[in-house]
């Protein structure tokens, strides 16, 4: 049993780092597709470029834990759970407000979906992997 729990984590885990891996390149290398994919505007590749860096850090992290173990990182999966609740709260909050009126603006669910996602798997991980964790 206990086997199937830690490969459950590790798989959460890979997840939680290809889905930051993922929007790190969007932002970072994409930037532009990304700009003109939710009509955000030239004014906003600074911000989004900024995001990118925060998802490629923990992306980066996430997979070093991967590579060396996870004793001891709860920090690491408390600061993923906690970023990603708040933005789900803040994405919902921005794709069913006022900015989503905004003209050339393309606001999609994916805005809190994909936050939700994360901190789902960043509780899973917490939880699942606490014997370790907690070390």
């Amino acid at each position: 049993k206990g086997r199937n729990v830690m490969s459950f984590t590790l798989v959460a885990i890979a997840l939680i780092a290809i889905g930051n891996i993922f929007y790190a390149y969007r932002c970072i290398v994409g930037t532009r597709a990304f700009i003109d994919q939710y009509g955000m505007g030239d004014g906003s590749a600074f911000m989004i470029k900024l995001a990118g860096t925060f998802c490629a850090g923990l992306g980066f992290m996430l997979v070093y834990v991967l590579l060396t173990g996870i004793e001891g990182t709860w920090e690491l999966f408390t600061f993923g759970f906690v970023q990603a609740a708040l933005l789900t709260v803040v994405g919902y909050q921005t794709v069913n407000g006022p900015w989503a009126e905004v003209e050339g603006v393309k606001a999609t669910k994916e805005g809190y979906i994909a936050p939700a996602v994360f901190s789902i798997l960043n509780a899973v991980v917490l939880f699942t992997g606490a014997e370790l964790l907690y070390a």
